[in-house]
């Protein structure tokens, strides 16, 4: 017996006493932390884990009431009340649905009598409004229905007995716990298809506006996922920085809860402004940018976690296999693959002989030599950057080559970048990244924050044509082309212009690249502008675009190139064959009015 049974369904219990009121009262436990300032603005207050306690003990209390009341406070062996999901976790929020299970033994009670008595349990919580899963069932069925089904055997991992019988409910938790385990190599397969089936469903929560602070990816189910990996024994999970974004998470949810009285984990920007208002925040954006954050630390931690299980599971070679020599071990073996990098086991990590505290290049050669090789940057050896001393002013030219190798990468540097933005190198080489960082855009055609927007594009540029002598200047536009989407800006292209010159020169390249540069950020979205909303045979469009790329063929590339990759990092409908014509058009007409010398100027 499992399923959601309607309250008007069921019959009706003489005393509900139990459960009486229990919405409205953990719903008042939540409210209490919400403090109004004199200014009139509501914020919560204190921890939000000692807040997400007393709720639990709220409702644990109340259950064991209604545990009571159903039994009529007889002894009943053989049977057990008990709470998996977010009550079982200890993440309760204020308006969370319950996940309850009655489990039993199979032998002690009779159908009847366990139908009855889930009935008493199940219509009171039915009838005061509460979104309820239950089940009843076996032992073995537990343990069935966790074989067959990896989100329920992810949720029986957290299993908390409630009332009745308790040795019933840790029997059936240690069975499930021991089946994860055992079977790890069976169902890692199955449990990284149901992540990437609701990474596709629902998206990623970095880069929604109105995200499932739950179910998007880098969200709470993720968070939750990191556990079961580390409960498989295959891999142990991050901490520290993932423990906050998951805090961070679970306060979001809390004041969504508080604000709008509803169990929902779809942050709304209906709601955005009152959430972010009850977390400290006066900004949407800021808030938005906050959860990018954390969604994306969640993100890469899973990732990261999810290789380490992949690379327990996989059996060594006879040769390789072992690490012993006369009853002594000995030392992994290592590949020298650059200057103080090695490779081990796939990962890009550092060499014995590394010094961070001397090397301002090492991330910068770390970061070519990842894209170079194909191995994943370490995440150990990443937070050692932070170690490093910044770059020079102007950057060596060792610095800028590895840059160029980097940005070159096409979508490989994509990972890449984001281990070093997780481990704060980005911002040490472009100071005026932090304005962008994780910033949101609202523009229903936009996929991504800024950053990572960015970063989409330099990923599609294709190789540059023969007619772009100088595919620095392609590359660094495209990087740059959105970096005065700052707050405050109003025209973000002519913000991003400003930023360009001290951005370019500060990596060591000539005045006259930094000008182009400039030029390009200035006008990237000229080209698509006077192709979509001009007549193309129009002589003053076509004047206007030339004007706009200084009279240069090689620069009419660039932008051609640049407005190609910008817009196809918006998805499918970004750059349509239709764009692509209209755009490729008023290039060919503008290029039949420049004289054959007009290269590069």
């Amino acid at each position: 017996m499992n399923g959601r049974i309607p309250s008007s369904a069921g019959p009706q219990a003489p005393n509900h006493s139990a459960v009486r009121g229990l919405r409205a009262a953990m719903l008042d436990i939540a409210r209490r932390d919400v403090m109004t300032t004199p200014t009139g603005t509501r914020t919560l207050t204190g921890s939000g884990e000692h807040r997400r306690q007393a709720l639990v003990e709220l409702v644990v209390t109340r259950l064991e009431q209604l545990w009571h009341e159903a039994t009529e406070g007889s002894e009943m062996k053989g049977v057990a009340l008990a709470a998996v999901g977010s009550l079982g976790r200890g993440d309760l929020g204020p308006v969370s649905d319950l996940d309850l299970v009655l489990i039993h033994d199979g032998r002690s009670l009779d159908t009847k009598t366990l139908e009855e008595l889930a009935q008493r349990l199940w219509y009171p919580l039915w009838d005061e409004g509460i979104d309820l899963d239950h089940s009843t069932r076996t032992l073995a069925q537990c343990r069935q229905v966790a074989s067959r089904d990896v989100p329920a055997a992810v949720g029986m991992l957290d299993v908390r007995a409630v009332a009745g019988d308790m040795v019933i409910a840790h029997r059936a938790s240690s069975a499930v716990l021991a089946d994860w385990r055992s079977a790890a190599r069976r169902r890692l397969p199955d449990l990284l298809t149901s992540i990437k089936t609701r990474a596709e469903r629902f998206g990623e929560l970095a880069y929604l506006i109105e995200p499932d602070l739950k179910e998007a990816r880098g969200g709470i189910r993720d968070a939750v996922v990191l556990g079961a990996l580390a409960a498989t024994w295959l891999t142990d999970r991050p901490h520290g920085a993932v423990d906050d974004a998951r805090e961070a998470l679970l306060g979001a949810r809390d004041a969504l809860h508080i604000a709008t009285g509803r169990h929902t984990n779809k942050l709304l920007l209906a709601d955005l402004d009152e959430v972010a208002e009850l977390c400290g925040y006066a900004d949407g954006d800021d808030y938005l940018a906050m959860l990018a954050d954390a969604g994306r630390e969640i993100s890469y931690a899973l990732d990261t976690t999810v290789r380490r299980a992949r690379q327990s599971l996989q059996r060594p070679s006879l040769a390789a296999r072992p690490f012993m020599i006369r009853g002594k071990r000995s030392a992994p073996r290592l590949r020298a693959v650059a200057d103080g990098l090695v490779e081990h086991d796939g990962e890009l990590v550092l060499a014995i002989d590394a010094k961070p505290l001397d090397d301002p290049l090492l991330p910068i050669r770390a970061a070519a030599t990842a894209v170079r090789t194909g191995l994943v940057l370490s995440p150990v050896t990443a937070s050692k950057f932070a170690q490093c001393p910044p770059l020079p002013t102007p950057w060596p030219k060792a610095a800028r080559n590895a840059l160029m190798t980097l940005l070159t990468s096409g979508p490989a540097q994509i990972p890449v970048w984001e281990a070093l933005d997780r481990a704060g190198v980005i911002t040490s080489w472009i100071p005026e990244w932090e304005g962008v960082r994780n910033r949101p855009q609202r523009a229903a055609a936009h996929r991504h924050t800024v950053d990572r927007h960015m970063i989409e594009a330099v990923s599609r540029l294709p190789r540059p044509r023969d007619e772009i002598t100088r595919p620095e200047v392609l590359y660094l536009a495209t990087l740059l082309h959105d970096i005065g989407k700052r707050a405050g800006a109003v025209d973000h292209s002519s913000t991003g212009a400003e930023l360009v010159p001290t951005i370019v020169m500060r990596m060591g390249f000539d005045q006259r690249i930094a000008d182009d540069v400039q030029l390009l950020v200035r006008e990237h979205l000229t080209l698509s502008r006077i192709a979509l909303g001009a007549d193309p045979d129009d002589d003053d469009a076509v004047q206007e675009l030339m004007n706009a790329v200084n009279g240069s063929t090689e620069l009419l590339w660039v932008l051609r190139d640049l407005t190609e990759a910008d817009s196809s990092s918006l998805g499918k409908q970004g750059w349509t064959a239709w764009r692509a014509r209209l755009v490729d058009e008023l290039v060919a007409r503008a290029l039949s009015k420049l004289p054959p010398n007009a290269g590069n100027l």
